[in-house]
C-alpha cells in the first residue's frame, strides 16, 4: 500500500499523518508532499516538539507534490476541501480523499500556538484511526487485511 498526504507546506501537518501511519503501518509505503512546498524545507519546530513528544520519528525535509509522487499513491489524503479541489485541477481522476472521514479541514496550526499544534495532533491522530483501522473493522466485519 502506497500512502501520499498533502497539506500546503508539508511542514506541519502532512509530516505529521506521515509518521504516525508510518508507526502503525511500518511495511506500508506513506509519503508526504505540499502543494507550495519549499523543496528540502525542514518540519516546523513545533510539530517536531509534538512528533518527541509522542515518541515518533521527526526527521522530514519538505517536498512539493510531483507527477510522480501522484502516480505511485494508491491512495492521496489531503488536510483540507481546498486541497482536494486542487488536487483534482492539478490531476484530473485521481484517487483523492480528504483525511477526515467527517468531510472537515484540518485546521493549518503554522504559526500558532503549541495548543493549536497540539490540536492538529489530536485531530490526524482520530482520523487515521478511523480512516485505517475503525473503518477497516467496520467494512469487513472485524477483520482488516491492511
Amino acid at each position: 500500500m502506497n500512502i501520499l498526504f498533502v497539506c500546503t507546506g508539508n511542514t506541519c501537518r502532512s509530516p505529521m499523518a506521515e509518521k504516525m501511519l508510518q508507526w502503525f503501518k511500518p511495511d506500508w509505503k506513506i509519503t508526504s508532499a505540499g502543494l507550495a512546498a519549499q523543496s528540502g524545507s525542514p518540519m516546523s519546530a513545533e510539530s517536531k516538539a509534538i512528533l518527541q513528544e509522542h515518541g515518533l520519528p521527526t526527521y522530514h525535509v519538505a517536498k512539493p507534490l510531483t507527477n510522480d509522487l501522484v502516480d505511485q499513491a494508491d491512495k492521496i489524503f489531503v488536510m483540507t476541501e481546498q486541497h482536494r479541489q486542487a488536487l483534482l485541477y492539478q490531476f484530473p481522476n485521481q484517487k483523492t480523499e480528504l483525511i477526515s472521514p467527517y468531510d472537515f479541514d484540518v485546521a493549518d496550526p503554522y504559526g500558532g500556538s503549541k495548543a493549536d499544534y497540539e490540536y492538529a495532533f489530536a485531530e490526524l491522530e482520530e482520523m487515521i484511526a478511523r480512516r485505517f483501522f475503525v473503518r477497516c473493522l467496520e467494512d469487513r466485519g472485524g477483520i482488516c487485511t491492511y
